[in-house]
């Protein structure tokens, strides 16, 4: 059975305001943290959102805009490796009251490959993320990482977690504590500290009980390694 993942999220501004910073290039840019964004305007135009995350390969989503009804939805057909078919991403906003608008995003299609249910672990995490980012942006305040503004890093980009992989490591930041240690692209983490990683979530619960300083042990696939956390750095 195809995967779908869908969340939503409250935002304090109107819809049309919501609407404009999805769809402006430069806004897109900056609530994203995006090195790069080409935003579509009618159907069949390609989406682009490229993402700089301190590593040596960059991230580069792809879609193509399937449907839009301005200011209230649209959709796209979004590239996900691991599926021989794109996935389909619907999103729509709806305005609660003039003040606030309620965005909600479905992901659907993923297969069931080890790729494909890996991206989807990935998805099914981000897109809170996301929204929350939006949000952020539009409220003027800081993004919230869970229970942390300031979480500690391990330098470890992540791709995404199945029960049988752990935590696929996509990339690795240059200069990170993950580096130090010889964690590399392509390694499977099962656990830290003895909690087993299931799914992306394990890791950020993980992380958010974790201080900078502190000594973590990675059971990878075949070894297991000690790294120190290191300080947020924006």
């Amino acid at each position: 059975m195809a995967l779908e993942t869908s969340t939503a999220r409250e935002i304090k501004v109107s819809r049309e305001r919501v609407w404009q910073a999805w769809t402006d290039p430069k806004e897109v840019r900056a609530w994203l943290n995006l090195h790069d964004a080409s935003v579509p305007v009618e159907t069949g135009d390609p989406l682009r959102w490229h993402f700089n995350r301190g590593g040596r390969v960059d991230l580069v989503f792809t879609a193509t805009l399937r449907e839009v009804d301005p200011g209230f939805s649209c959709s796209y057909d979004w590239d996900v490796p691991g599926n021989d078919e794109p996935t389909s991403v619907e999103v729509e906003f709806v305005q609660v009251d003039e003040d606030s608008t309620e965005v909600k995003v479905r992901h659907s299609g993923f297969s069931d490959s080890v790729r494909s249910r890996v991206e989807f672990d990935a998805y099914d995490h981000h897109w809170w993320h996301y929204l929350e980012r939006l949000a952020a942006y539009l409220e003027h305040r800081p993004f919230q990482f869970h229970k942390t503004l300031t979480p500690p890093k391990t330098g470890i980009i992540p791709l995404g977690v199945t029960p049988e992989t752990g935590m696929v490591v996509q990339d690795v930041a240059i200069n990170s504590a993950a580096e130090f240690v010889g964690i590399q692209p392509g390694d499977e983490i099962h656990a830290i500290d003895g909690v087993t990683l299931k799914e992306m979530e394990d890791f950020h619960r993980w992380l958010d009980d974790a201080v900078p300083g502190q000594k973590a042990t990675f059971t990878l696939q075949d070894r297991t390694v000690e790294l120190v956390l290191r300080p947020f750095t924006a």
